[in-house]
């Protein structure tokens, strides 16, 4: 009897153990949707202003894995981020300015076999949407996203119900925790800028949807650096001791980069200011499709989408503004890399220093001009349709790069597919620019 009363003791401890070992599988399965429930979404701060004035504006912070929403210039709800797409591939999460496309409560990715639901066209092939789930009804466990942005379950809902086709979104990262290498300067005050297009960042030109979803993009060949509202420093500044090699003035075959300077900078074989492991050279081996993405095609009925007779078009309703891959007004260029002499180039300058001669020698941190719009011999980049004759807002940012030749275009050889036909390349490559003779900028210069 003893016995029987022992075994059963065993038995109901066993049991109550596993109960609670589930119990723990639940709780930590579950604690990232608990996570939304506990998270304020009303912003505290409201001294937080949008970096563009508009009713309605979105902006994504992929710094702080943040999405704020601002009604009237005045802020409203806060929106953690679960999972955005790694940096250095073809289909990183887009940065720059967009519109709010179409919405789909239930949808099924066209690439994979999952739903992902309470979806928010952000971008073209790029979404906003819940975390993902298979058919059975098992949630997906990866974080890993091929360029949407994923939100849990319970804020998913909460943009998809507050966001409204045409709401303007910002999606950029800020400069707060970068450091500059001791023997650089920044090319414009940090404090009072930040990346409104990332190196690398995707632009749509063609729309082929083939199973190679890559070739429908270009890739941004520089960084540009957008003010914030408040700023009180436009000057752009030179970064390294140099020579000043090239100046072209907006409307001078300046291919859409307005007023450009280009600097060369000597740098010594044996210099440890260059952390030559951080820049990338991958091969051209690209995945054939984002991982995990969904698109609605080209006809879907996206009111800022290439088909839809709207004023945005490709290249117009993105951070990737260039339709030219000619993304800059006054430019400066000077190469710097893993070679002894690179040249940085700073574009879309509203003026240049009326010192500047080709042939000067120009000390690390000495202006080189002002940011500004400019391209095609007026300011021709606006947020919206772009163009001599609009009336919208302008683009105002300075468009840096960093590469091996003293030029406007791609150092090596290259062709873009824009306006159904191939050209060169300004601004832009077909593939990670790392192959075509360019650094990234922020990697080149940070710590």
């Amino acid at each position: 009897m003893k016995i029987k009363i022992f075994v059963i003791f065993i038995f109901v401890l066993f049991f109550i153990a596993g109960f609670f070992v589930n119990l723990a599988k639940e709780e930590v399965f579950f604690f990232n949707n608990n996570f939304d429930i506990s998270f304020d979404s009303k912003i505290k701060n409201q001294n937080l202003k949008p970096k563009i004035y508009e009713d309605r504006v979105w902006e994504i912070n992929l710094s702080k894995n943040q999405i704020y929403f601002f009604e009237n210039g005045k802020p409203k709800e806060i929106i953690p981020i679960a999972y955005q797409a790694p940096e250095g591939v073809w289909y990183q999460t887009p940065t720059g300015y967009f519109r709010v496309g179409i919405k789909k409560e239930k949808h099924i990715s066209s690439i994979f076999p999952v739903y992902m639901n309470y979806a928010v066209q952000m971008y073209e092939d790029f979404f906003i949407h819940e975390i993902p789930y298979y058919l059975n009804g098992e949630r997906v466990s990866s974080d890993f996203t091929g360029g949407c942005i994923r939100l849990w379950s319970k804020f998913a809902k909460e943009f998809f119900e507050l966001a409204k086709p045409g709401d303007l979104i910002i999606s950029y990262k800020d400069l707060d925790n970068f450091e500059v290498k001791e023997d650089f300067v920044f090319p414009v005050n940090k404090n009072e800028f930040y990346v409104r297009q990332r190196f690398n960042n995707p632009l749509r030109t063609s729309w082929f949807s083939g199973p190679d979803r890559s070739i429908d993009y270009l890739q941004h060949a520089g960084v540009d650096l957008a003010p914030n509202p408040d700023v009180k420093d436009l000057n752009v500044y030179n970064i390294y001791d140099g020579k000043v090699v090239k100046i072209v003035r907006n409307g001078e075959n300046d291919h859409g980069l307005g007023n450009v300077v280009i600097v060369e900078h000597e740098l010594p074989e044996s210099s440890d200011q260059i952390d030559y492991t951080r820049i990338e050279r991958p091969n051209n081996n690209y995945p054939n499709n984002r991982p995990n993405g969904d698109e609605f095609g080209p006809n879907s009925g996206n009111p800022f989408g290439p088909h839809s007779g709207s004023g945005i078009k490709f290249g117009q309703n993105s951070g990737s503004k260039n339709i030219f891959g000619q993304h800059s007004g006054n430019l400066f260029a000077q190469d710097s890399g893993r070679y002894k002499t690179v040249y940085a180039l700073y574009a879309h300058l509203s003026e240049i220093n009326p010192n500047l001669k080709v042939g000067d020698f120009i000390k690390k941190g000495e202006i080189i001009g002002k940011v500004g719009a400019t391209g095609y011999g007026c300011n021709y980049w606006r947020i919206g349709e772009d163009g001599c004759d609009k009336n919208s807002k302008l683009d105002v940012h300075l468009h840096f790069e960093i590469k091996e030749k003293p030029v406007l275009e791609s150092p090596k050889p290259a062709k873009c597919f824009l306006k159904n036909r191939l050209m060169n390349c300004y601004g832009y490559v077909p593939h990670n620019p790392t192959n075509y003779g360019y650094f990234d900028p922020l990697k080149f210069l940070g710590k």
